[in-house]
């Protein structure tokens, strides 16, 4: 009897459960993705822009990507003691620059969600009546990153999985690359020139962005885009492309419309120009000057809102580590057994 009363309770019991929990279908209330839905409210747009204005910081603020700015130009190249960090992106024929060699996975983990955070701001936020000025921040980063990467690898996907230019929600395994003409003109030109237009003179948060901005990377869009037409090094792109514009136009249109640009950048600085000497520019009191046209600030007063350790740097992301990466190592310059140069002991 105790195990038939037994069996009565337990399958009364499994009922319950099971018929309960048919009554109501799950509601999920996404807390650590942005959803279309959330794009349409003001919290929303903030909340993206803040996550493009923070992701400067997950790209400058890391060490080995922010020497990568220096040693992959024609300014510097790599010294005696470095590794592969320092390697990968210099242009003298030891560099990788592929999207899984480090430290130049940086830019491409990084560029893509704030890309397609950038898409969800622009395609929700204007049909919920959010400010122009708002959704030109959004459009603005969204070249930002776009220009970075092509810079960077040559042509990149303009669909993330949704559309070209769309908003993606849904995971995706496969990409089709588009051409360096491409993503210069369906992307980086006409964000730019509808941020140029819709931005503020004055920036709405301290370093943030405004009209002189854009116009500095449309000119520098235009120039960087007329120079690949024009190829004067014979420098192969990828994929392969015919260098000619969709639109028709050659490298002087471009250089012109560079010029122009700029011009109307310089005559209406806003609260910009240039500090007095260039000592002011690299004195540590005056990290926020007039010649700082973007940054992505920190504070020192709590770790969380930091994103990083208020007490050491590690050199990764986003620590804003200050390492100067180009201080040569001259105590290991030898003749013999001993440093041929010392550094003194007091800086």
């Amino acid at each position: 009897m105790k195990r038939i009363h037994f069996y009565i309770v337990l399958g009364a019991w499994l009922g319950m459960i099971v018929f309960s929990g048919c009554k109501k279908i799950l509601e999920e209330q996404p807390r650590s993705i942005f959803t279309p839905e959330y794009f349409k409210t003001t919290a929303g747009v903030n909340g993206g822009l803040t996550a493009m204005y923070a992701h400067l910081r997950r790209i400058y603020g890391q060490a080995y990507y922010y020497n990568s700015t220096i040693t992959g130009t024609d300014e510097a190249t790599w010294g005696k003691d470095a590794d592969g960090n320092f390697k990968d992106m210099d242009c003298s024929g030891v560099g990788s620059i592929l999207s899984t060699s480090y430290p130049s996975s940086v830019l491409w983990t990084e560029a893509f969600p704030s890309i397609n955070t950038a898409s969800g701001v622009i395609e929700n936020a204007s049909s919920a009546g959010i400010a122009a000025s708002l959704i030109a921040e959004a459009r603005f980063f969204r070249a930002f990153d776009y220009f970075l990467l092509v810079q960077t690898f040559g042509g990149v996907p303009l669909d993330l999985g949704a559309g070209e230019l769309k908003f993606n929600t849904n995971p995706v395994r496969t990409s089709i690359r588009n051409t360096v003409p491409v993503v210069y003109t369906k992307a980086v030109f006409p964000d730019l020139i509808q941020a140029v237009a819709d931005l503020p003179a004055t920036a709405r948060v301290t370093g943030g962005l405004t009209k002189t901005l854009a116009r500095l990377y449309l000119a520098k869009a235009y120039l960087t885009y007329g120079w690949w037409l024009q190829n004067p090094n014979n420098i192969p792109t990828y994929p392969a492309a015919n260098r000619t514009d969709p639109d028709g136009h050659d490298a002087a249109y471009y250089f012109q419309q560079a010029y122009d640009v700029a011009t109307t950048g310089i005559e209406n600085p806003g609260a910009y120009g240039l500090v007095d000497t260039y000592y002011d520019v690299n004195l540590g009191s005056n990290d926020r000057n007039k010649e700082m046209l973007l940054y992505a600030d920190h504070t020192q007063n709590s770790e969380r809102f930091n994103d990083g350790s208020l007490t050491f740097g590690s050199g990764g992301a986003p620590d804003n580590f200050a390492g100067w990466m180009m201080t040569w190592n001259y105590t290991n310059i030898r003749s013999g057994g001993i440093s041929s140069v010392q550094r003194e002991a007091e800086q």
